[in-house]
């Protein structure tokens, strides 16, 4: 009981000590310039990035439904069908993952054959803060 008290205390007085923290100067962050105005984007964009914006989307979804699938089967206990149900949840999101790598590939031929260039994901522009929220 004496060593489980001197552990607690020990605990509670290096938890609750206050220590100093010489944290950066804050930094002012501001949105961009023109950020929110829509005649500078150009009109053939807008489906790109759509189209990116779903890719991305389904690729997110395949990859949260894998984890899910797995923390089932790591949560199931040895239950066969806990452990078969959390398989099929893994099996599908292989598969949606398959699909949507499918889907890009047959986007990407039809794009080549209208247009005569590839389709690419270099315009889906995520905002950083190393670059001022502009894209490049």
């Amino acid at each position: 009981m004496r060593k489980s008290f001197g552990f607690i205390t020990a605990g509670a007085s290096f938890l609750l000590a206050a220590t100093s923290a010489f944290a950066q100067t804050p930094v002012k962050i501001e949105a961009p310039v023109g950020s929110l105005d829509t005649s500078q984007i150009p009109i053939q964009n807008i489906p790109s990035f759509i189209i990116n914006l779903l890719f991305t989307v389904g690729i997110v979804v395949a990859v949260a439904f894998l984890i899910y699938g797995g923390i089932k089967w790591i949560l199931s206990g040895g239950d066969e069908k806990a452990v078969e149900t959390a398989r099929n949840h893994i099996i599908a999101a292989i598969v949606g993952l398959i699909i949507v790598v499918g889907a890009y590939f047959i986007v990407n031929i039809v794009f080549t054959l209208l247009t005569g260039k590839a389709f690419d994901l270099t315009h889906l522009c995520i905002p950083t803060l190393v670059n001022g929220g502009k894209c490049q």
